[in-house]
């Protein structure tokens, strides 16, 4: 994959260059992976929108995320909605109540209270996750949505996005790589490359906590939202198997792709 250098958005890569098992390479300005857009520069969209050529954006963040940090709107781009996953599903109430009221609680503080107990880690939290990500309707039906979008996008290039950018855009990008006879070894080190880009700013911002969030709970939570984990990728793996018997047998078995989807989707993509 080809790093690209963003000021508002350090996980963001294009899968060009990826060899697949039969030495095939992923075509360049195809397919980019990145974490939420909503804070990119002036400069990060004009290079994207122009060297680039992003053409179409596919967020697969919640409603609530969305709604939080909403993407730019750019006029000459195709914006997909397809969260992979549910608000309820992500465990991201929006709101608690307060004796009468009702208050609006932040994601993190979600996540920490969701997490707080020695019976339900942050660890057990986004295994759990990455097993619905293969197992789930909701998320079988928007990988479904998902290839179809891809399918038919013929012009520029595809941006594809959650929040961070390594789970559920991580996880479609196994789909991406799956279907382009990317080797599974090379596939898992890629996951994982999302750690190199992200730490140094990670560590950074755990530094620099402040108030109540200068606790091992809150770093545990903001390495669990930010830090690839290859044993989570490990249980999507073994729940793919269980259902399709390979990650290719579940995106042909269980999403539905056709032999002749897949290889006119190779054709194109690799040079």
């Amino acid at each position: 994959m080809i790093p690209i250098n963003m000021e508002g958005q350090k996980n963001i890569r294009d899968l060009g260059n990826t060899v697949t098992s039969d030495g095939r390479r992923i075509r360049r300005g195809k397919l980019i992976r990145s974490g939420r857009l909503s804070e990119l520069s002036d400069r990060d969209e004009s290079f994207l929108l122009g060297s680039c050529r992003v053409r179409t954006v596919i967020d697969l963040r919640t409603m609530r995320e969305t709604v939080d940090r909403p993407d730019p709107q750019w006029a000459i781009v195709e914006h997909v909605r397809i969260p992979l996953l549910s608000d309820d599903q992500m465990g991201l109430s929006i709101i608690r109540s307060n004796g009468a009221a009702q208050e609006k609680v932040s994601i993190l503080d979600t996540l920490i209270n969701m997490t707080s107990g020695p019976a339900y880690t942050p660890k057990q939290y986004l295994t759990d996750i990455y097993r619905s990500f293969i197992t789930t309707k909701q998320a079988q039906n928007a990988t479904r949505r998902f290839f179809q979008t891809v399918f038919s996008r013929k012009d520029g290039a595809i941006l594809y996005h959650c929040n961070g950018g390594k789970d559920r855009t991580g996880i479609v990008t196994v789909f991406l790589l799956t279907m382009l006879q990317v080797p599974w070894e090379e596939i898992a080190a890629d996951y994982m490359e999302t750690n190199v880009f992200v730490r140094p700013w990670l560590e950074q911002r755990l530094e620099n906590l402040s108030g109540k969030y200068r606790n091992e709970q809150t770093r545990a939570v903001l390495r669990m939202m930010y830090l690839a984990d290859e044993e989570c990728l490990q249980a999507a793996y073994d729940k793919m198997c269980d259902l399709g018997g390979t990650p290719e047998g579940y995106l042909k078995q269980v999403i539905g792709i056709s032999d002749f989807a897949m290889e006119e989707f190779r054709n194109r993509m690799l040079t």
